[in-house]
C-alpha cells in the first residue's frame, strides 16, 4: 500500500508531510469546541490563541493526553482538518495514512486511533511507533546491527528506546512529558509567590531560565513576565528568578538520566558496549532544554547529542518511510484497510 500522508500527532503539536512535498504543516493539536456541537469552531493556531482567552460555553480540548489517545471524536475532527491542509490529496479519492503512536499505547486506544483516521477520509492506516520514527528522522540507520539509544523527549511522553537490525531491545518511559516541567512552574509561582500564568508564559519561562544542570546555571538572570497577582486578583507584570524554575526542572530531568540509565543497564552486553562508539541522540521539542544532552552523557558515560531539529525528527522519519516503505516495514505497529477496497 502506498502512503501519501504522514502525520506526527502529538500531545501539544501536530506535525504532517506530503509524499510529493515534503513536510508541509505544522500546528497545535488543539480544537476549539462550542457547547452542544459536534464540529470545531476552529483548530490550530487560532484554537491555541483561543486558550485562557475563551468565552463561555467555548472549550479548547487535544486529542491525545500524556501522549496516548484520550478521545477518538476529537481525533477524527482533526484529521479531517488536516486532510483538508493537504495539497496533493483529494479526498474522493484513495489514499494512505502513516500516523505515530506512541509505542506504550493499549491496544484499545491504537485501534481507537486507527478507526478516527479512517472515518475521517483515509482508506488505509498504518500505525508507526513514534520513537522509531524519530529515530530514522535524526538520520538514524535501524536496519544496522550496531545499537541506537534514542530518546525522544515531548511534550505528553518522554521514552528511551534502544534500537538494534530494526528491532527493540530494550524500552522504557515515563507516564507524563516534558511538560511536566510546565505545569511545576505554573504551581510553584501560583502556591510561592502569588502569581498565576499561562501555558505559554510557562513555556517561555522554561525555555529562558530552565536547564538540566542546575549547578552550573547561572543564578543571576532575572525574566520579566506578565501573570494575575492572586492577593489583588489583578493583571501585573513581576520577576521571575532562575531558582524557582530550576527546582522544577531538577525532578524531571533526574527521572528522564534514570530512564535512560535503565534502557542502557537492561540491554545485551555487547549492544550497550556499541553505545561507546555510537553514544545516545535526543529527539522531540524537550531536547530544546539547556543542558540535557550533556547531562545525559555525564550520567551515561556515553556520548549524546540532540538531532537536528529535533521537534521535526517523527514527521522527517515519516517522510523517509513514506519513500521507502519496504524498507522499515518492522517498524509498523497496526494496518488497516477499509474493507470495501480489499
Amino acid at each position: 500500500m502506498r502512503w501519501d500522508l504522514g502525520i506526527d500527532l502529538g500531545t501539544e503539536t501536530v506535525r504532517m508531510a506530503e509524499l510529493k512535498s515534503g513536510p508541509s504543516l505544522s500546528a497545535p493539536a488543539a480544537l476549539a469546541f462550542r457547547a452542544g456541537r459536534n464540529a470545531p469552531i476552529c483548530v490550530g493556531d487560532i484554537a491555541q490563541r483561543l486558550e485562557g482567552r475563551a468565552c463561555e460555553g467555548v472549550s479548547i480540548v487535544r486529542p491525545l493526553k500524556d501522549g496516548a489517545l484520550a478521545n477518538n471524536l476529537y481525533a477524527a475532527q482533526l484529521f479531517r482538518w488536516l486532510y483538508a491542509q493537504a495539497e496533493s490529496v483529494n479526498t474522493r479519492r484513495r489514499f494512505g495514512l502513516a500516523v505515530t503512536c506512541a509505542p506504550f499505547a493499549r491496544p484499545v486506544q491504537r485501534e481507537a486511533l486507527t478507526d478516527a483516521a479512517m472515518d475521517a477520509g483515509a482508506a488505509a492506516v498504518a500505525l508507526v511507533r513514534s520513537d522509531a520514527a524519530a529515530a530514522v528522522g535524526a538520520g538514524l540507520d535501524l536496519n544496522a546491527p550496531e545499537a541506537k539509544l534514542v530518546v525522544d523527549l515531548g511534550a505528553g511522553k518522554i521514552t528511551a528506546t534502544l534500537f538494534t537490525f530494526g528491532r527493540v531491545a530494550a524500552f522504557g518511559y515515563l507516564p507524563y512529558g516534558m511538560n511536566r516541567i510546565d505545569e511545576r512552574i505554573r504551581r510553584i509561582l501560583r502556591t510561592e509567590y502569588g502569581h498565576r500564568v499561562g501555558r505559554a508564559a510557562s513555556v517561555e519561562i522554561k525555555h529562558t531560565l530552565g536547564s538540566a544542570m542546575p549547578d552550573t546555571a547561572p543564578k543571576d538572570i532575572i525574566m520579566r513576565c506578565a501573570g494575575i497577582d492572586l492577593s489583588q486578583r489583578m493583571p501585573v507584570t513581576f520577576d521571575v528568578e532562575t531558582q524557582p524554575v530550576l527546582n522544577a526542572c531538577e525532578d524531571v530531568v533526574a527521572e528522564v538520566v534514570r530512564l535512560c540509565a535503565s534502557v542502557a543497564d537492561n540491554a545485551p552486553e555487547e549492544l550497550s558496549a556499541d553505545l561507546n562508539d555510537a553514544g545516545a541522540v535526543l529527539t522531540g521539542g524537550g531536547a530544546a532544554l539547556t543542558e540535557l544532552d550533556r547531562r545525559v552523557g555525564q550520567a551515561l558515560g556515553i556520548p549524546c547529542r540532540v538531532a537536528d531539529a529535533p521537534e521535526g525528527c517523527a514527521v522527517r522519519g515519516l517522510m523517509k518511510i513514506m519513500e521507502n516503505p519496504d524498507a522499515y516495514a518492522g517498524i509498523l505497529q497496526d494496518r488497516q484497510v477499509r474493507s470495501a477496497w480489499r
